[in-house]
């Protein structure tokens, strides 16, 4: 069975991954680099490695030993690492020297960039988790207002700006007035932030850079994102069509229609 790397992050994504690879005739050889449960991969991958994210001449050389050729980068890491300390190797160090200017994302990119020197090919997340990727459309049976469609198409064209421009991917609007932008603090805060001045039917919008690199982040939205969307008594959840995870799809959508939330995948 040929290997397929797997350069895990937390959450639910990376285990995902492993049973999918499985699924295609795979056999996930696993680099854990965030403190999360260690037991998730006991009964999917039988070779489980644990580094810290800095380490990544470990990182590599572990990879090529165990004769991975292709690597998935997947789960959540957050920007708020690099002003941590944390461990690092002479390479990682390096990276960070050269880039110490630089945003996180050319940070990133070079790390990348070591990596596929070494002769890994770094494969985009969503390679065996199509199933995760939505259709155009209303997921759900709730359907936005007239006000509220207006509030996404600005969302929508508002969260791919900031983006752009790598300082988050959500945005919070109600009535046409952009209530909250996202920076480092993350998707779920700046959905309290935004829907606490908005209240009842805010809108809320994730979208990717038009040059995103699917190799390190896939937008994602789950239960926790909805939950979010609840306390503060938003209306509507708007993403980018196969352009976003949305995690436990069926569950998350019958969850929605509960709540009386509306799921939108804009095109």
């Amino acid at each position: 069975m040929e290997k397929l790397g797997i350069i895990a992050g937390a959450g639910e994504l990376p285990v995902l991954l492993a049973r999918a690879a499985i699924a295609h005739n795979r056999e996930p050889v696993v680099i854990e680099i965030t403190k999360s449960d260690t037991g998730r991969f006991a009964d999917i991958a039988h070779e489980v490695h644990t580094y810290s994210v800095g380490q990544i001449q470990k990182i590599a050389r572990t990879l090529l030993d165990s004769g991975v050729e292709e690597v998935v980068i997947i789960g959540k890491v957050e920007k708020g690492i690099l002003l941590r300390p944390f461990q690092i190797d002479t390479t990682t160090l390096k990276i960070l020297v050269q880039n110490r200017r630089e945003k996180p994302a050319t940070i990133v990119n070079a790390a990348l960039n070591y990596l596929e020197s070494t002769g890994l090919t770094i494969l985009p997340q969503d390679r065996y988790l199509q199933d995760l990727l939505p259709y155009p459309g209303v997921l759900t049976k709730r359907q936005p207002t007239e006000s509220q469609w207006r509030d996404i198409e600005l969302g929508i064209a508002t969260a791919r700006q900031i983006a752009n421009m790598d300082i988050g991917q959500t945005v919070v609007v109600k009535n046409q007035i952009v209530l909250a932008v996202e920076a480092i603090e993350g998707t779920d805060a700046t959905i309290k932030r935004g829907g606490n001045l908005g209240r009842k039917g805010s809108v809320v919008a994730k979208a990717a850079a038009a040059n995103h690199d699917f190799r390190v982040d896939v937008p994602t939205v789950g239960q926790q994102t909805l939950s979010a969307l609840h306390q503060v008594k938003a209306g509507v959840l708007a993403v980018e069509a196969r352009r976003t995870f949305v995690m436990n799809p069926e569950i998350l959508i019958q969850q929605a229609d509960q709540w009386k939330i509306a799921v939108v995948a804009v095109e």
